[in-house]
This record gives structure tokens, sequence and C-alpha cells, in this order.
């Protein structure tokens, strides 16, 4: 009888786990013209290195996943390298084209359509991330135009001497819009951030766009993230970063290294900052077209202050003794210059927390931080008032 009742709770048991694991279901339909019967899509964990979970065959335009998922994450649809011609279905959207991403959680019931834009529905946090990703889309349709302006007026202004360069006022002009659009779209994705300050949709957009966030956004976006949004993906990462950006803040004393120049003599930072002059470490590489455009005007900079106190520090995320010299020359950049030639994992780029560039730190006579990424119009503004 004992032994009975054993197996009659056991049977319970397994019912009771089975219904609390019911499991999720996506049900997919992909693009009719993009002929893809017979192919199979993928379901992977987000992210470019992301972890195969399962595939499923796409039969009459269709496709179904079925499991059971523990805990929520984030999950992508691809299909294939080679199966999608990316070329022919660019997307100006939010999503990539026929590679959708979302959350699924273990109840979930998700419609998912797979195309040259795409869109996931079924829960309501899926349901608002395309809805942002698709007025991402529409925001987006300006970008091209934008961009093919600042691409023509480039190509007319090839030849021109780099001093007539950064006072041309068409290419200043389109430059200008484009900084414009780009803070657009910034506002409109930190909007959607802090108001799903707990969702793993939120803190994915806010990795995805962690370049175009201003480090003080990035603080006020994370103090009000939850444990939700902190255990995504990479999130762990940018707190780290800005753990390592606090050590070299506004206020702080400025960090030394010791990096060699291009005829391979090392020297330290604190060989030029914190001895009596005002300094500015200007993180550049010869690759980085917006540095390369930056430089006759920091050139200038450097001809009207040199002679009251002011240096410069070039330290380039060059990969290459070749082209670190060809660009110094190009460029007539005549200050001090120092790298290791590691690219992004340098010295200099890993004690500064610096992940894009051009990046500015400008350095006191008693070597403390003053400002960080001055450029252009306000670089000139700050050195007028230190040095006029």
């Amino acid at each position: 009888m004992m032994k009975k009742l054993f197996v009659l709770f056991a049977v319970a048991a397994f019912a009771m786990s089975s219904c609390s694991e019911s499991g999720f279901l996506i049900s997919g339909t992909v693009a009719s013209d993009a002929e893809l019967d017979g192919q199979y899509i993928y379901l992977y964990t987000h992210g470019a290195e992301g972890i195969l979970l399962d595939s499923a065959l796409v039969t009459d335009g269709s496709f179904t996943f079925k499991g059971v998922q523990k805990t929520p994450a984030l999950v992508d649809l691809r299909f294939a390298d080679g199966v999608i011609d990316r070329e022919a279905y660019k997307s100006k959207g939010g999503f990539e084209p026929f590679a959708p991403w979302f959350v699924l959680d273990n109840n979930a019931r998700l419609t998912v359509s797979v195309g040259k834009t795409s869109a996931v529905e079924g829960s309501a946090e899926n349901d608002e991330l395309t809805a942002h990703l698709q007025q991402a889309g529409k925001l987006y349709g300006s970008l091209p135009a934008l961009k093919a302006n600042l691409q023509n007026i480039n190509k007319l202004y090839d030849n021109m001497p780099p001093e007539l360069r950064a006072k041309n006022e068409a290419l200043k002009k389109a430059e200008k819009s484009l900084e414009q659009f780009e803070a657009q779209v910034t506002a409109f994705h930190k909007k959607y951030i802090l108001k799903h300050s707990n969702s793993l949709t939120a803190a994915a957009i806010f990795y995805d766009h962690r370049h175009d966030l201003s480090e003080d956004v990035r603080r006020e976006i994370l103090a009000q993230a939850g444990e939700t949004f902190k255990s995504a993906p990479n999130i762990d990462k940018m707190i780290e970063h800005l753990d390592v950006l606090e050590k070299v803040a506004v206020g702080k004393p400025f960090s030394d290294l010791e990096l060699a120049d291009p005829s391979g003599e090392l020297h330290k930072l604190s060989e030029y900052a914190g001895t009596g002059k005002v300094v500015l470490l200007d993180f550049w590489a010869s690759w980085c077209p917006p540095c390369r455009a930056d430089m006759p005007h920091v050139a200038e900079l450097y001809k009207q202050y040199k002679g009251k106190g002011f240096e410069i520090v070039g330290l380039s995320f060059d990969r290459t003794e070749e082209d670190w010299k060809k660009g110094i020359e190009e460029l007539h950049m005549t200050w001090p210059q120092l790298s290791d030639l590691n690219y992004w994992q340098s010295a200099a780029a890993t004690l500064y927390g610096v992940n894009s560039i051009p990046h500015t730190i400008l350095v006191d006579k008693d070597g403390v931080i003053i400002a960080k990424d001055l450029r252009g119009d306000s670089l000139d503004a700050k050195l007028a008032e230190l040095f006029d």
C-alpha cells in the first residue's frame, strides 16, 4: 500500500511539474518573396557570439519552435550565413533583415514575422520592443540621405588642403546635420531605456547604443536599473567600464603610463602632464576618419597656444608602425606621439576607459583632469578661457 501511494505521489508531482513548465511556443512566418522553404532557421542566445539553442525547418513559409526556458532570456532568430542576400534586403529599422531578436520566457506564446523588417508579438515586452524598433525604422529613414550628402561633399573637397577643409561651411553644415540626427536617435533610445529600466530588451538597446550615450547618461540609466536589467548580457562589463572611468573622472589626477614614441623610445605621460603645462591627451588613430578631420583644427590650436604653456600628447590606437607614422606626417602632427600599436587593446584605452575615438582629456598645470571629450568649438572655448 505504501509503495502504491509513493508511485501515485510521484506521478502527481510529475504532472504538477509538467504544468508548471508547460514551455514556450514560437509560431513564425517568413516573407513570401524570400523563397526560404526548405531552409532551417536557428534560435540563438542574443548577441554576435550567441549559443545555438535549436533549429526549425521552414515549410510553406512557416516554422515553429517549442521548448522550455527556465528563466527569461534574450534570443535571436537567424538563417545560416549566405542564405539571405542581406544587401538585397537592407533594413532601415532596428532589426537586421531576417534576424529578429526578442525576450523569451517559459510561458511565451509568440507570433514572429521574419522579413526585411520583422515583428515579434505576444507579450507586453516584445510588443513594446517591436513598436520601438519600428518607430526607429522611420527615424532612420533620413540617415542614408544625410550620409550621402556628407560623402558627396567630402569627395568634392578631397584635394583641398586640410586647413581649408576645416573651415569649409558646406562641410561643417553637413557634419552638423549628421550630429543632430545622432543626438535625436540617442534621445529616442534613452527615453525607451529609462521607461523600461528593469527589462532585458531595454538593457540590450542600452548596450547597443553605449557609445552614443555620455558617461553621465550611462550612470543615470544604471542608477535606475533593476536587477533584471543588470543581469542582461554585457551590462556587467559596462558597470566595470564606468568604474574605470570613475578613476579618471574630471577632478581626479591623470593616470600615468609609459609608451613608445615613433622612434621606439619610451616616455611616460608624467614627462608632460603635471609639469606646469596644460596638456591635451588626444586619443586617435590614422584609420579613424573623424580623428583625421579634427587634426587640422587641433594643429592650429597647437600653434596658437604652444608658447603659452599648452602641450598635446597624441595616444594612437593604430595597429602598425607604418600607418601610425604616415598618419602623423600627413596630418602635420608636430606634438609628442605615443603608442603601443595594440589597437583597442592599447594600454591607454584600458587605463582611461576609452572605447570610441576621437576622444580628448584636458589636464591642468597640476595634473588634474579638468575636462573630457572637448572638440571643435568646445575645445576652442576652453583653451580661450585658460589662456586668453
